[in-house]
């Protein structure tokens, strides 16, 4: 049984004081400036007798590392998270995006979601643990990464390669899932164990100068915009991974019925048409779609000078995400052929996705502990289209999963304006944690307690 006997409520208020504490720290990436907000986390950890540290990769770029020791039966776990966050149009935000106010029941601010919300419980997992003097049959790590925005140099993949002794584990629990889907009557937590890698595009498109006033064919900035729209309308071809088809079939033996034939006939034959006419709503309808191919969408465009001067050169940032297996030299080169000669395509940055095995003990406890905090509910595996940390970290098991249960909809929060999570997911999400830790690091913890 779940352990009812903490004064939950006390938690609840803690780590809502460490998220306030955390957002208010300006940890915009560039330039990132996460040295402050480790050594928060390390005079907390600190009060409460954790060994903690704090590492920069460079100067301001802080990595804090905390652990508790266990009796060696087993290799670490690993909590991780990042502290840097993206930039914020402060104009069009409600409130101020790194004031950490709590209203209405939620903590409003830049990073609330992605990830000091996650820092925060982790935060509080780890003072539990210490407190209630728990019984670790394997050490607890608590690793809160540099610059996860800008691609993790500074962060985990500097840690990895510099420290790595500091941060080494079997298993890890970090940022990327948790998300609560609910189809017909059944609840699924997606739990992240995979994501796609990046292939990022700069396409140069390229044509003859002249005056605005004398309009002229084949420009730079029409064959440009001709690149923009074909990206923007094309439809990649479906691939199902393993991780995906794993994540559609057993929401097909939940669901059985018409919706379980409806996903071994798509299994069998993956089309987006069979994909799309699942009964989805349309955020998991999005999901589905870019978890099943790779994507190459449009961000920036540079070009031009002078308002009267048809430019020569116009350049565009293209976002381009891979599925696992799928190699970035080959996904530039089916953009070159779509957008065609007059565009030159530039592979300007590479990493491949990555797959993490659900069949494991870790994942095993995962589910059958939101089978108890949420009575019915499933854990499935999932990919997520994005990428985080874990591609830095070749070595560990890494398992996205912070749950949300009743407000499923903040996931969609991250990066948006108006970032906010609610008091009552912080809560759950560090129950499910810490019972989870405890499960799989004390396992003798329950007759103890």
């Amino acid at each position: 049984m779940i352990d009812r006997a903490l004064d939950w409520r006390s938690v609840r208020e803690e780590v809502t004081r460490h998220l306030q504490a955390l957002i208010r720290f300006e940890t915009v990436n560039p330039p990132g400036n996460e040295t402050p907000l480790a050594e928060y986390l390390a005079d907390v950890l600190r009060r409460e007798g954790i060994s903690a540290e704090v590492i920069e990769s460079a100067p301001g770029r802080g990595n804090l590392v905390a652990r508790l020791r266990g009796q060696g039966k087993g290799r670490p776990l690993l909590l991780m998270a990042h502290s840097d966050v993206v930039s914020v149009e402060r104009a069009k935000w409600t409130r101020d995006p790194f004031g950490g106010e709590v209203v209405d029941g939620k903590v409003w601010g830049r990073g609330a979601v992605d990830t000091k919300g996650l820092v925060a419980c982790e935060l509080g997992v780890m003072l539990l643990l210490r407190r209630l003097e728990m019984p670790l049959e394997r050490d607890v790590i608590f690793a809160v990464f540099a610059d996860e925005e800008a691609g993790g140099q500074f962060g985990a993949c500097w840690m990895w390669q510099n420290r790595r002794e500091l941060i080494d584990a079997e298993f890890a629990i970090n940022e990327g899932g948790g998300m609560a889907l609910t189809l017909g009557s059944q609840r699924f937590y997606l739990c992240q164990t995979g994501e796609k890698g990046a292939a990022r595009l700069r396409l140069i498109a390229r044509g003859e100068p002249g005056h605005a006033s004398m309009p002229i064919p084949d420009t730079a900035m029409q064959h440009a915009a001709r690149a923009i729209l074909t990206l923007s309308t094309h439809t990649f071809p479906t691939v199902l991974t393993p991780t995906v088809t794993r994540f559609l079939r057993e929401i097909g033996q939940a669901l059985g019925g018409r919706i379980r034939e409806q996903i071994e006939a798509t299994l069998t034959d993956p089309t987006w048409e069979r994909l799309a006419a699942l009964p989805l709503g349309g955020g998991e309808r999005r999901l589905l779609y870019a978890m099943t191919r790779n994507t190459a969408v449009p961000t920036i465009v540079r070009g031009g000078h002078r308002i009267n001067v048809i430019p020569s050169e116009v350049t565009i940032e293209v976002d381009g995400r891979i599925l696992p297996g799928q190699d970035p030299e080959a996904f530039a080169a089916e953009v070159q052929r779509l957008v065609g000669p007059n565009v030159q395509v530039q592979l300007t940055s590479r990493g491949r996705g990555i797959e993490a095995d659900p069949d494991s003990p870790l994942f095993r406890v995962i589910g059958e502990t939101m089978a108890e905090l949420d009575p019915g509910a499933r854990v499935v595996p999932y990919l997520v289209p994005g990428g985080t940390d874990a591609k830095c970290l070749p070595g560990i098991k890494v398992y996205g999963f912070m749950p949300m249960r009743d407000h499923p909809e903040e996931f969609d929060l991250a990066h948006a304006h108006d970032e906010r999570i609610s008091v009552d997911t912080l809560e759950f999400a560090t129950r499910a944690l810490f019972e989870i830790v405890t499960r799989f690091c004390a396992p003798h913890a329950r007759s103890w307690r």
